[in-house]
């Protein structure tokens, strides 16, 4: 008889282990729906600190609400502190003062610096390119372009359109939200962090095409601009959360926690940072000790120039960092990207395929990307990964703009990507397959190419190699 249950328990214990994985598949999938509190904390985020500019009140506000929330979770929650240039938004005024009078709706732009009262006439340089200033005269006027985008040809970055502008002695210039709707589009001048050679605003759609219309019938239109924000090197922190490993080597899992300051940054990224929260509660209660290190982080400062990751990176060597997996305006889960380290497709497609319950049709795809947090990561030849997720399209339109706010949050979608994303941490985290190999200074350079991602970073002066 003895023997007989030797036996048995001898072949039944790769099933046993087998079926302890699927069970604890199915605990980490039906507690981000069951148990679920990214959608709670969210509110809390959104409501009692609101848009979280980095510097700004909100934001520490912010960061507090979340340590307390981790913190109940059982959870130490450190900050690293580091210092960014960063920029204060002021009580900016852009009035028209002919042919009528009106306070416009606009935003300054990201280093817009404070400078004395401007006053002057306007004229529309349409898309801001260099020809169109051959025809018109700019100099001692303020510039008005539109964010359309022109046919045929690939749209300036404001940056270049500022650039441009300045460079024909414009005194400021105004760029034309091109969604309808009274929406603005909140944005920075460069990736920098440098006073903007001129000031920089968004009007919108519907008060920029008036200005169109006036002076394309040679209407004179006047404006009087009024830039109280300013420059100022500030300090500001990360938080982070350490699930200690077998090894150090870390699985780095990051979203961005700031937002532009208009809005209550609801789903860029309190999307992220509140899968995030849920991601580590998973973690804890599920997958707390991994053969890689897990460290979760939020990252600060990420609007204004990815202050926060670059911070990051530079302060941990990347040999020490297997793999980095970015969180940023997270949806429902379409599938997952490997950004260029395609050894890790097969790992993913397999992935994909197990969640039966969700859509995930995209499988696994390896299309490297900019301005997130994964970016220094990549730039530094480490392993980063994504999910692709669905957005509502609806809801996503009011993108750094008053309207992007708690009640455009979809309770589900966050349950759906913090399971998914628990998931793939815990596979990334126990892979004894993938070797994370780090990639050298050329293979980054020839991935980057591959894709044209170079272009991209070029154009914006991120371009770190050559």
């Amino acid at each position: 008889m003895r023997v007989r249950i030797a036996i048995f328990f001898l072949f039944a214990i790769p099933s046993l282990l087998l079926a302890q994985t699927g069970n604890q598949w199915n605990a980490i999938i039906g507690s981000a729906f069951t148990d679920a509190q990214g959608y709670r904390v969210l509110m809390r985020l959104t409501d009692e600190a609101g848009g979280r500019l980095v510097g700004s009140l909100p934001n520490e506000k912010g960061l507090d609400v979340l340590t307390q929330e981790l913190r109940a979770l059982g959870l130490s929650a450190r900050r690293e502190s580091y210092t960014i240039p960063g920029w204060i938004r002021g009580d900016d005024e852009i009035t028209m003062l002919h042919p009528t009078g009106r306070k416009l709706r606009t935003a300054a732009l990201g280093y817009t610096d404070s400078h004395p009262v401007l006053q002057d006439s306007v004229v529309f340089a349409e898309y801001g390119f260099e020809e169109t200033y051959r025809q018109i005269n700019a100099s001692g006027k303020i510039v008005l372009v539109t964010s359309e985008a022109p046919p045929h040809l690939s749209p300036l970055l404001r940056l270049e359109a500022i650039e441009i502008a300045a460079n024909h002695g414009a005194k400021g210039i105004l760029f034309i939200n091109d969604k309808e709707g009274g929406l603005l589009l909140c944005g920075v001048t460069n990736f920098q962090g440098k006073p903007s050679p001129i000031p920089a605003y968004s009007v919108t759609f519907e008060e920029g095409k008036w200005i169109q219309r006036l002076l394309e019938r040679t209407v004179p239109v006047v404006v009087r601009i009024t830039t109280r924000s300013h420059c100022a090197s500030m300090q500001t922190s990360n938080l982070v959360v350490t699930f200690p490993g077998t090894l150090q080597r870390k699985i780095v899992v990051g979203a961005h926690f700031d937002s532009w300051d208009v809005g209550q940054g609801a789903t860029d990224n309190g999307t992220g940072s509140a899968v995030l929260f849920d991601v580590a509660r998973l973690l804890k209660a599920y997958s707390a000790a991994n053969r890689y290190t897990v460290e979760l982080v939020w990252f600060n400062g990420e609007e204004l120039g990815l202050w926060g990751s670059k911070r990051y990176a530079e302060l941990n060597p990347a040999g020490g960092i297997a793999a980095m997996v970015n969180m940023d305006m997270e949806g429902s889960p379409v599938g997952f990207n490997a950004m260029g380290y395609d050894e890790a497709l097969p790992m993913l497609s397999s992935l994909a395929k197990k969640f039966g319950g969700l859509d995930l049709h995209e499988s696994a795809v390896s299309v490297p990307g900019t301005n997130s947090d994964h970016e220094p990561f990549m730039l530094a030849g480490i392993p980063t990964f994504s999910i692709n997720g669905r957005l509502d399209a609806e809801k996503v339109r009011y993108y750094h703009d008053l309207g992007d706010s708690f009640d455009k949050v979809n309770r589900k979608y966050l349950s759906e990507a913090a399971a998914v994303a628990a998931i793939l941490v815990k596979e990334l985290a126990n892979s004894t397959e993938l070797t994370f190999a780090r990639r050298t200074q050329k293979e980054t350079i020839d991935l980057l190419r591959k894709h044209k991602v170079d272009e991209r970073l070029k154009r914006q002066k991120e371009w770190p190699f050559d």
